[in-house]
């Protein structure tokens, strides 16, 4: 049988043959670089993937129940939620534009990130990223400035390469992606090496998000470790690994963390009061502490419109109108917690189709990976997730441009592993 000589010449480039090659380099750098650039960058991705799916009509991504949901959660803002809202133009803005997070994340899931190989290009890339971070941070925090001369924040708050003292919460949402590393970008090696690898990453990224003074950080990267040695553990109890006689290997791992983290805190006594003692201190009187104010006025704010909210990006007006912290001395920002942000906003009727939503991204990502007993990946993929979307998390706005971005990234990232075999 002949075959057609057309079949045997290459395809042309076009630009998404382009963009599968180049964008998997150039996302960790451009998403971790500056505000602007990851606006762009997701811009950019979206359009790019609306494009592909009509050239090749694959709409596939777009009945997946979570991507339903989120739809559904950009419809409510739009057509319940925008009317009533106090700043009805600009929640019909915001509504709009929040379906590129949950586009994005399909790109990345489905397109962008769904090959071993671009998976691979993406996490050598990234590795690099945070290693520079890393590096620079340290620098700042051992000399009193970066590379760039740039000096620390405070005594006991670094910038690293970065106007503002977020280094590590940055860090923090991509580095349980980059603990994929081990798993897919050495799979020859022996398992008790991968898992040398891994508790290694995390030995470094504890002692970076301490010497960062960044309280939620700092407490979220130790959560999300334990989730993932957790991980461990079960997937050597289910046999994906090396023998149970290994497990001790976890327990003197565990015990070496405690011990390192000892160490360093009797090295850097000031750090070790803003990045751990200050944790019990805060919340010993939290009620009375900035984010107890800060929660409380939120809270008020969604007792006025409990039902469908004041409308979606209303809060920091609402919040000065209602002069909810003027007397306080404090500004109207956000309301440094997700949920109690979305609740002013779009009321309780909103936070539950939010829920719902991450319900359905958490069984998409988690459900493959424990139905045959991939423990450690469903504890890395948990981990990407919950260091983004956790209910209790505290800090920088989630809806803000620059924190949507690394997180819908990590949205992408475990829906491209969920069916991963490494």
């Amino acid at each position: 049988m002949s075959i057609s000589p057309t079949l045997l010449t290459p395809a042309p480039v076009n630009i998404l043959t382009w963009a599968e090659r180049i964008l998997p380099w150039l996302l960790p750098v451009l998403l971790l670089s500056s505000r602007t650039l990851a606006d762009i960058s997701v811009v950019t991705v979206c359009l790019l993937f609306l494009y592909r799916a009509y050239r090749l009509q694959d709409w596939l991504w777009a009945s997946q129940p979570w991507f339903r949901l989120a739809l559904v959660f950009a419809g409510y803002v739009l057509l319940i939620n925008a009317p009533l809202s106090i700043a009805p133009q600009a929640s019909v803005l915001y509504g709009l534009t929040f379906l590129r997070w949950p586009l994005f994340a399909a790109a990345l899931g489905y397109w962008l990130l769904a090959d071993h190989t671009l998976q691979r290009n993406f996490l050598w890339v990234l590795l690099a990223a945070c290693g520079l971070i890393v590096v620079d941070s340290a620098m700042q925090y051992l000399l009193g400035h970066d590379v760039f001369g740039r000096p620390m924040f405070t005594e006991n708050r670094l910038t690293g390469p970065y106007n503002s003292p977020i280094p590590g919460i940055t860090l923090l949402r991509v580095w349980f992606i980059a603990m994929f590393a081990p798993l897919l970008l050495l799979p020859a090696m022996p398992a008790s090496r991968r898992q040398a690898l891994i508790m290694l990453m995390l030995a470094i990224g504890m002692l970076f998000m301490f010497i960062t003074g960044e309280r939620m950080a700092f407490m979220l990267f130790i959560a999300a470790s334990i989730v993932t040695l957790c991980g461990l553990w079960l997937n050597k109890r289910s046999g994906n690994a090396e023998p149970r006689s290994h497990h001790s290997r976890l327990w003197l791992a565990l015990i070496g963390f405690v011990l390192l983290l000892g160490l360093v805190m009797l090295l850097a006594p000031a750090t070790a009061e803003r990045s751990v003692f200050s944790i019990f201190e805060k919340l010993g009187h939290f009620a009375d502490s900035d984010y107890g104010k800060v929660f409380r006025a939120a809270y008020a704010a969604w007792q006025e419109a409990p039902l469908f909210g004041h409308g979606f990006h209303a809060y920091r007006q609402v919040c000065e109108q209602m002069g909810l912290l003027a007397t306080l001395g404090m500004t109207c920002t956000h309301a440094h917690n997700l949920y109690l942000q979305l609740a002013a906003e779009t009321g309780v009727t909103g936070v539950l189709l939010f829920a719902c939503m991450l319900g359905a991204i958490y069984w998409a990502a988690l459900a493959p990976l424990m139905r045959h007993k991939r423990w450690l990946l469903a504890g890395l993929s948990f981990s990407v997730l919950s260091v983004c979307f956790w209910p209790l998390i505290g800090g920088i706005s989630l809806l803000n441009n620059w924190v949507a971005a690394l997180a819908w990234l990590g949205v992408g990232w475990v829906l491209a592993m969920r069916n991963t075999r490494c």
